[in-house]
C-alpha cells in the first residue's frame, strides 16, 4: 500500500472514530445556578408571594436553561416565609431576612444558587407590629378604641404584634345584624389576635 493509500486509510479511520464516540449533549454538566430574581426582595406583608425561577448553565455544549421544575428548593429562615417544591414563595411574616436556594445534585458536584429575600409589614408596620385592616360590607361603622379604628375613616391600624383587639360593629340604617370574618365573634363584637398582620370583615344585614 502506498502512502497516498495508507493515508487515506487512516483518515477514514479517524473520521469512522470520531463518529463512533458519544454524543457531547449526553455529557452535558452543569456547572453553576442563578435564581431569578437575584433579590434582594421584600415582601410587602403576610401573604405576599413570588415566583422564583432557577437558570442552570451548563458545560459540554454550553448552554442556558430553566431548570425550576428539577431544583430543590429550600429558605434558611423557616419564621420568613415556605418555598414549594416549584420554587414559588409565600410570606408568612412581616419580618426577617433569609436565603432562597436552589440547588441540584449532579455528581460529584453538588451545584446551588442563592436569591436573598426580606420581610417588611404592609403600611405603617414594623417589625414589632402588625397591621389591623377592616373591610365593611353594607351599612354600619366598626370601631376599637384602644386600637384606633374608627370605620369607615380609621380603617387600618399598626398594632403591637401577638397583642388582640376588641372591635365593635354598629350596624346603619336598613341593618339590624353584624355578621363577622377573621376573628372571634359574639354578636356584634369580635376579638382579634394579631400574632401577624389580619383583616378583618364585617358584613351588616
Amino acid at each position: 500500500m502506498n502512502a497516498k493509500w495508507f493515508g487515506t486509510v487512516v483518515l477514514i479511520l479517524i473520521a469512522i472514530s470520531l463518529l463512533s464516540l458519544p454524543n457531547c449533549a449526553r455529557n452535558q454538566h452543569l456547572v453553576s445556578i442563578s435564581v431569578i430574581p437575584p433579590g434582594p426582595v421584600t415582601f410587602e406583608g403576610v401573604g405576599a408571594q413570588i415566583q422564583f425561577k432557577a437558570l442552570g448553565t451548563y458545560i459540554h455544549p454550553p448552554e442556558t436553561k430553566d431548570i425550576t421544575g428539577q431544583a430543590k428548593w429550600s429558605i434558611d429562615s423557616q419564621n420568613l416565609a415556605t418555598v414549594s417544591s416549584t420554587g414559588f414563595v409565600t410570606a408568612i411574616s412581616v419580618c426577617g431576612s433569609g436565603n432562597v436556594m436552589a440547588s441540584v445534585t449532579d455528581p460529584p458536584n453538588y451545584v446551588f444558587g442563592t436569591a436573598f429575600v426580606t420581610g417588611v409589614g404592609i403600611g405603617t408596620a414594623a417589625c414589632n407590629q402588625a397591621l389591623l385592616a377592616i373591610n365593611i360590607t353594607g351599612t354600619g361603622t366598626v370601631t376599637s378604641p384602644s386600637g384606633g379604628i374608627n370605620c369607615p375613616g380609621t380603617c387600618n391600624a399598626a398594632l403591637p404584634l401577638n397583642s388582640t383587639a376588641t372591635l365593635t360593629g354598629t350596624p346603619g340604617p336598613g341593618a339590624t345584624s353584624t355578621t363577622w370574618t377573621g376573628c372571634t365573634a359574639s354578636g356584634n363584637t369580635c376579638v382579634v389576635s394579631l400574632s401577624t398582620n389580619a383583616a378583618v370583615t364585617a358584613t351588616f344585614q
